[in-house]
């Protein structure tokens, strides 16, 4: 048991940790020994299939799926399955040629192919996910299957020239045969085993499982027509229509698995002297197959990866346009010229408008008539590419009736990173500045009666001294000026009793409005109401 600790850089997008931690988690389960026998099996069963088609050399295919077999399980299982590949690669060319020392240079070579492709990959190409961005299926090409390839071809040639195998004067050609066959076992095989393995991300209905035979049922019988009819018939391009039904329906894994099923079809009509690819030398025409097939099989997996990307476009867009239109928020785009071009449901219950009233008409009309110029300062700022604070201004609704609401203003960009236009985010504030109100006419409130009740202390202390100095003077004046002193004390009296009801003040309460108030007496009036900020997004920010 072989213990694997693989790391995969590359990922990227809002998912990667995610895919990183899952990768992390894989990546540490044990190599079994039943894997490393089964690799080695399947390696050495694919080889002697590629083998019984060598002709230039016998250990020297223009078809061999092992560098695909090779290629998958490094990717997916890590490095440590290594002794599975080495030992797969040796037995396959020890059985053919009977020579160790060659074998052992094959073997080794082998090795180093699917363990450098499978390292590119996962460090450039976005790892076991390299399938599913089109982006990344080119460096998959370019890293995992042409360049990769090369260092097999080298050292396998080499190898068989120094161990006496071929000759010098053989080993362009030679070279060419084992590079082109490794290059599109990489490419038909190697996909197909990496999709596969991966997990289903939601379960096939019944129908879709119908037309996936159909399809497949197509294939067959597109192949069999193609390469089992009349030799030099040009009729490869009706190869294209299966494959582009299996892109743009279904996806990757059904594409790759079309390709193999096309491609075991071509080389068994091509082996027997049938199809177009027949009417020449045998390796020419195995060559020429696996060109085709190659370019087949590098078109379709592409293009399903970018049908498979649009689809993750269109659903994310779907999800963000699904949050921006039930959002209880007024959402508004528009131009920089101030017309509207988007208006969400919010929108429609904030302002009344429906979206067919207000789309390609001005912003303008729910702007009150007391604020013409914040429109223009606003999109003025936006052109000169400054940030604008959020702000609390005043709107017009459909029926006349003014709103409230805290107004946030991004720009919006285009893919060149110009600004285009302007998306709005208007919420209704009106029962928070209601609420504002209340709240600092209670503060007002409680303000005079502290005020009150300060100055009844402040006016109770001398009120007391000339009561007293008052009752002194009645008791030594005669009854005439006494009568005057006692009415003095009657009228200090009552204001004794306005101090003390003064003194018992905890809350006011306001009145209701009411006509000719004194504007001294009028809160609202001498203490300037309102927010000096309100519609004004330069004073905001």
């Amino acid at each position: 048991m072989l213990s694997e600790s693989v790391e995969r850089p590359g990922l990227q997008g809002p998912d990667s940790g995610v895919e990183a931690g899952r990768a992390m988690t894989e990546s540490r389960r044990p190599v079994v020994l039943w894997q490393l026998t089964f690799l080695t099996l399947a390696y050495f069963l694919a080889g002697k299939c590629g083998l019984a088609l060598a002709v230039v050399n016998v250990s020297v295919s223009p078809v061999w799926p092992p560098t695909g077999i090779a290629f998958a399980s490094f990717l997916l299982l890590g490095p440590r399955i290594w002794p599975a590949i080495l030992l797969g690669a040796f037995l396959v060319n020890v059985t053919t040629t009977g020579s160790i020392v060659t074998s052992l240079g094959i073997a080794i070579g082998n090795t180093i192919e699917g363990r450098l492709g499978a390292d590119l990959v996962r460090l450039f190409a976005n790892g076991r996910d390299v399938f599913n961005r089109a982006r990344d299926v080119v460096k998959f090409v370019v890293l995992g299957a042409l360049f990769s390839t090369t260092v097999a071809a080298t050292i396998g040639v080499s190898s068989l020239t120094v161990g006496g195998a071929a000759s010098w004067r053989d080993y362009p050609a030679i070279w060419f045969t084992w590079w082109l066959g490794d290059a599109v076992g990489a490419l038909v095989v190697g996909p197909v085993i990496v999709l596969w393995c991966a997990r289903i991300a939601t379960p096939r209905s019944w129908w879709r499982v119908l037309e996936g035979a159909v399809l497949f049922a197509a294939v067959i019988a597109v192949g069999s027509l193609v390469f089992f009819g009349f030799v030099g018939q040009p009729l490869t391009f009706l190869c294209l229509p299966p494959m582009m039904w299996a892109a743009f329906r279904f996806g990757q894994r059904e594409t790759a698995a079309a390709i193999a099923v096309l491609s075991t079809l071509a080389i068994w009509g091509t082996v027997h002297g049938l199809g177009p690819f027949a009417d020449g030398p045998p390796n020419e025409s195995l060559l020429l197959l696996q060109a085709f097939l190659g370019t087949m099989a590098v078109m379709s997996i592409m293009i399903a990866a970018v049908v498979a990307e649009r689809k993750r476009d269109e659903a994310a867009l779907a999800h963000l346009a699904s949050i921006v239109e039930f959002s209880d928020d007024a959402i508004i785009s528009k131009t920089l010229d101030g017309v509207v071009t988007s208006w969400n449901a919010g929108a429609e219950r904030l302002f009344g408008y429906t979206a067919a009233e207000v789309i390609g008409r001005s912003i303008s009309i729910i702007i009150p008539p007391d604020h013409p110029n914040e429109l223009l300062r606003i999109l003025a700022r936006l052109k000169r590419g400054e940030h604008i604070q959020p702000y609390e201004t005043a709107r017009i609704r459909k029926d006349g009736t003014r709103v409230q609401v805290s107004v946030t203003v991004s720009p919006l960009r285009s893919s060149y990173d110009s600004i285009i236009g302007a998306s709005a985010i208007g919420r209704d504030v009106t029962e928070k500045k209601q609420a504002e109100a209340t709240l600092r006419e209670a503060e007002k409130l409680r303000l005079v009666a502290s005020l009150a009740v300060a100055a009844a202390h402040e006016i109770n202390n001398p009120l007391t001294v000339v009561s007293g100095e008052l009752q002194l003077l009645a008791r030594e004046a005669g009854s005439g000026p006494g009568m005057r002193i006692a009415g003095m004390l009657e009228a200090l009296e009552r204001i004794r009793e306005v101090v003390l009801r003064m003194t018992q003040i905890t809350r006011l309460v306001p009145a209701e409005g009411q006509r000719n108030l004194p504007e001294m007496l009028d809160l609202g009036r001498s203490s300037g109401r309102g927010d000096p900020t309100d519609g004004d997004p330069d004073r905001a920010s």
